[in-house]
Order: C-alpha cells, then structure tokens, then sequence
C-alpha cells in the first residue's frame, strides 16, 4: 500500500510550477516539462528549484491553502496577538477558534501535511540529480545543494513542530518513535515509518550544518533576496536551537546570521511591510501580480488596504493588553489604529482603481495598518519569512533563557532603541525575560511566530475579554486558560494518510 503522502507529491515537481520566475519566460513553462528535461541542464534545473520555493506560496487546493503564508496566518489565529473584529467570510474561522486542527477529516492538518511533504518531497528529488546535470558547475552544485538542505530542514521543522509535542530533551517519550512522522532523507514512494522526535531534530540539524557549509561564499544575485543563502541558514539553525532550549547554541547562530543585516528605519517600519528591498529583510517572498490565485493570498486576509471580503468585513486587530504596553515614543505604535475617524494616517480598505476610502469597511479600534499592498487593486506583495529584527530576538531570549539579564538587556537594546528612541531598559533586569518575549509579540505580530512560540514556551492560551477577543469568536482560551499541558497543541494526522500508510494509526 503507498501512503496517501507520497501520492499526492509524486508529480508535484513536474506539473506545479508554472510561472515560476519572470527570469525564465523564454524557456518551456515548467509544468510542460519532464523530470528528463528539468535536469537536462542547469537552467532547467534552477526553474525547478524555483518550483520548489513556490510552493511556500503555491495554492494547493482551497483558497485558504495559499502555501506556508496560509500556515502563517494560522499560526497567528491560533495565538492571542492577532485578534478577529468580526467573523466576516473568514475561511480561518475554525483556525482562529482553535479546532480546525483537531479533527483528522478537516482541511487545515490535510493542507500542512501535504504542504511541507511536497516542499521536501521536491527539494529530495533535485538533490538526488544535481550531481548528474552535465553543465552543472561546483559552485552551481554546492549552491543548489545548500539551499535545497536548508527548505528540507524548513519543512521537518514545521512539521515536528505542528504535529508532535513541544520539544524536551529530557522527555523520556523523545525515544518512541511512534510520537514522530516520517522522516524523509530521499525521495520514495513506498509508506515510512514515523522516527522519534530526537532523531527528527537531529537530521534537522544535519541538513542545517550542511547547508550552511555548502552556502559558505555564494553570493545570491538579484535585489530580491527569495533563495536561501549562507545567513539564513544560520537564521533557521537559530530558530531550531531555540525550539530545542538550546540557547547557547541560539545565540551564536543567531548572532551570525545578522552579522550583514542593519535594522530598518523608522520610516520603513511605516512603509506597509510589502517590500524586501530594505536593509533588515533577510529572505522572503516575492509574489508576481500573475502569480496570486484568483481568491486567497496572504495579503487578500491580512493587508489593511486590499478590498476583499475578508479584510473590509473584518479588519485584523492587536491585542488590546499587548498594545497597551507599547510606547507612545515608538514607531509601532502608529501600526495600529487608534482613532478610527482618522483616514488620513488609517485609510483602510482602498478602492482598486479610484484610490479612495471604501465606506462601507467595518472600521475598528486597533485594526492594523502594519501590511499594505503597494497597489491596493491587487493582493500580490513581498511577505517576510526572515527579519534580522528576530535574529535580534532570538540572541535576548537565549540569554534571558540562560538567566544572563544583563547580556539579554545588552542583546535587545539595539533593536528597541531602534524602534523606540526613548526606550530603556527595565530597572529590573529579571524582568528581562518578559520583556523580550513582550518585544517579540510586537515586532513579529502577524508574521506567523505566536502560535510557535506559546508552544515551544510552553504557555498557556489566554484570550480573556481584556485582550480584546470577542469570546464568542475566540472560543478556546477566553473563559479559561488553554493550558499548556493540552493535547490541543498538537496537529492531529490527517485521516487520509492514516488509511494509506500502515506505520500511522
């Protein structure tokens, strides 16, 4: 029997990538060619790669399945920083009340399983091949290598972290390998076995090792920084170690990965967060108007100003606590809109041709203004995957995790000066650890880390009225705490790959 997982993936490079960059129109379109053709030679080969970064926006099936940045999104519904005004037409709807991901027959475990399998399942493939491309140059092969190690490495991590317990070296259960999922080091049809947790993490941080040493002095052309290099590896070996309470090892990773990075100005931090032409943006994606899907996209749920069904009938909101902390001296606090009659700085959901207000937008205290399409007649926009800003974070979390307050103030200094010109630090340095994690929810909010981050921290879910959530929308964590120790923060299988796969029941 051949597992539901490896059906679906098996032809997904071959026909799933059309239009993958603008620098190949004058090549046969990509899902018009074999898997002979693809590796017929280096430019073929790097359309495939380009495939396979699209899946991480690719709409696999629903409109709410447009890749990782759908991912994204949830992850934030199923926090308590991102909250909903209304329940409008939101397909997230069930995500944001936190039980879309509990039942085996529903869309969203379907959608993130076979996502990151397929991200895999491609980059496999490719690795598997590059060796054999006649024209293929060292330097072609070691870069092609490395960033394909470095998505493989992407996918594990997001599906351990979705549907396995939250990382803990000392947890006797790391050893059974059937709390796990498959682990796939090359490209097969056949069902695999589910590997332990551990044993997950640890290729994970083989691939990242070696992916940062293939990538060591390769320089990635273009303005657009799309294709992993060198510093973002490091950037998701430091977010690696963080999920596994290395902090040791987070730090260092962390402070690597920025070393090329400056943090972007205050008027960038106002520029609508669509852009990765900045100095801060580590990688991203850049999302073509002809590649957006006729319905969903990243930015037809979470921009302020595309008029869509989904942003005019429910702009997104801060946490209400949350944003209370916040400075008046600092710039993010003009992310969000506190005086809803003020259109000039807040316009809203703009019309696509006439440029104007819409005046029939539920228009709501707080409602974010952070993400802004340049064109607000289309949905199509950069969307961060990687801000040095977090690299910032990560090396103040590990330090306040290894209870060094006074380096963890030192390490987070520069970013919320940056910021926040008035900023201090607080009087009390154990407080460090709280303030960080503050300063994380605001710098990152809507960038898809919350839900992550409650999980790996081992926190509980609260959304209490204070926050803002309408208990009748938020449902899970309003009257009483999600505790941490729940079996709700873990992805169920879906259904379909335990019928087909007999290593998963």
């Amino acid at each position: 029997m051949k597992s539901y997982l490896y059906k679906i993936i098996v032809l997904a490079l071959i026909f799933s990538f059309s239009s993958c960059s603008k620098d190949y129109l004058d090549t046969t379109p990509v899902d018009q060619m074999t898997e002979e053709e693809m590796f017929k030679n280096i430019t073929n080969t790097k359309i495939a790669l380009a495939g396979a970064y699209r899946v991480l926006y690719q709409q696999i099936s629903n409109q709410e399945e447009d890749g990782h940045t759908s991912i994204m999104i949830a992850m934030d519904y199923m926090g308590e920083d991102v909250v909903l005004s209304r329940r409008g037409t939101d397909p997230f709807y069930g995500t944001y009340r936190f039980t879309d991901h509990l039942t085996e027959e529903n869309a969203l475990p379907l959608f993130a399983w076979r996502l990151y399998y397929r991200l895999i399942s491609n980059v496999n493939i490719i690795l598997e091949k590059i060796d054999s491309v006649p024209d293929a140059t060292d330097l072609d092969k070691r870069t092609i290598k490395g960033e394909c190690l470095a998505l493989r490495a992407f996918g594990h991590h997001m599906l351990v972290q979705l549907y396995c317990k939250r990382y803990r070296s000392t947890d006797v259960e790391m050893a059974n390998k059937s709390i796990g999922i498959p682990l796939l080091t090359s490209y097969s049809l056949l069902p695999q076995p589910r590997a332990s947790i551990e044993e997950i993490y640890q290729q994970i941080n083989i691939d990242l090792n070696d992916a940062i040493n293939f990538l060591d002095g390769v320089i990635q052309p273009g303005l657009y920084r799309t294709h992993i290099d060198k510093s973002v590896a490091m950037g998701l070996k430091a977010r690696v170690a963080l999920t596994q309470l290395n902090y040791t090892e987070a730090h260092y990773w962390a402070k690597e990965a920025m070393k090329r990075y400056s943090l972007m100005s205050e008027r960038d931090v106002l520029n609508g967060f669509t852009n990765m032409i900045n100095d801060e943006w580590m990688w991203g994606l850049h999302i073509l108007e002809d590649q957006v899907p006729s319905y969903g996209s990243f930015y037809g749920y979470m921009s302020s100003n595309f008029n869509s069904t989904h942003t005019r009938a429910n702009p997104k909101l801060i946490n209400k606590e949350l944003y209370n902390t916040i400075s008046a001296t600092d710039v993010r606090k003009k992310l969000w809109c506190e005086d809803i009659s003020d259109f000039a700085n807040y316009p809203g959901v703009i019309h696509g041709t006439k440029y104007y207000s819409i005046p029939d937008q539920v228009r709501v205290p707080l409602m974010h203004n952070k993400f802004r399409v340049a064109n607000p007649g289309s949905r199509a926009g950069d969307v961060p995957l990687m801000r040095a800003a977090e690299m910032y974070l990560i090396a103040a979390e590990a330090k306040a995790g290894l209870n060094l307050y006074q380096d963890a103030a030192d390490e987070l200094y520069p970013l919320a000066k940056a910021r926040d010109p008035q900023y201090k630090i607080p009087d009390e340095l154990t407080e460090m650890n709280n303030e960080v994690i503050k300063q994380r929810r605001i710098e990152l909010w809507g960038e898809g880390f919350r839900f992550l981050d409650l999980k790996r921290r081992n926190e509980n879910l609260r959304r209490t009225p204070a926050t803002g959530v309408d208990i009748t929308l938020g449902n899970i964590g309003t009257t009483l705490n999600l505790s941490a120790s729940s079996a709700s923060w873990q992805f169920v299988i879906p259904r379909r790959e335990k019928n087909a796969n007999p290593y998963i029941q």
